[in-house]
């Protein structure tokens, strides 16, 4: 009698797990995501010469800028880096912030690029040719830690200004671009 309700309850239990199983399943299922936007300032940050090896530790700096898509509104990228300041390239690690959503960002700075002039030739002093502007990529992998589940890749560039020392000064035009897969 024991052995034959134990029987009943088992199968019970399977016939309901097994109705279950396949709409949980579809419920957590990942859709495509996509958001686009624009970079619109970078802080000038806790940044300094890593000693003599023509590196430059960026120990925090903030990017902000702001999206559509999948993920709308405002963003804030706060990152860490080690760069070479003459080409500007190394890896980027951080975090990026928008509504309530948080990401884990890693990703690699290409070295920079020249894109051209910006100001006619000597209107600035230290610039007496104009003031040079320089392209930056910035590609990776990024994760949700907060918000919702999923993962996926970006792809960032930015045209700035530098400063006399060869720091991002100001953005000039810009692009970021997150594609993935998530649950919402």
């Amino acid at each position: 009698m024991l052995r034959k309700r134990l029987l009943l309850m088992s199968l019970a239990l399977a016939l309901v797990l097994t109705a279950l199983t396949p709409a949980v399943a579809l419920a957590a299922k990942p859709v495509p995501l996509e958001a686009n936007g624009t970079i619109t300032s970078i802080t000038p940050g806790d940044v300094f010469p890593a000693g003599e090896s023509g590196r430059w530790r960026v120990v925090e700096r903030d990017i902000t800028g702001n999206l559509s898509g999948a993920i709308s509104g405002d963003f804030t990228m706060t990152y860490k880096a080690n760069v070479e300041l003459a080409t500007q390239a190394g890896n980027l690690h951080g975090t990026l912030e928008a509504g309530e959503s948080v990401l884990n960002v890693n990703g690699k700075i290409e070295p920079l690029v020249f894109a051209g002039w910006y100001l006619p030739p000597g209107v600035h002093p230290a610039y007496p040719d104009g003031i040079p502007l320089y392209k930056l990529t910035i590609s990776g992998h990024w994760n949700f830690l907060e918000g919702a589940t999923g993962q996926g890749d970006f792809d960032a560039w930015a045209i700035f200004v530098p400063t006399p020392e060869g720091h991002v000064a100001f953005i000039a035009a810009s692009s970021f671009k997150l594609t993935g897969k998530w649950q919402p």
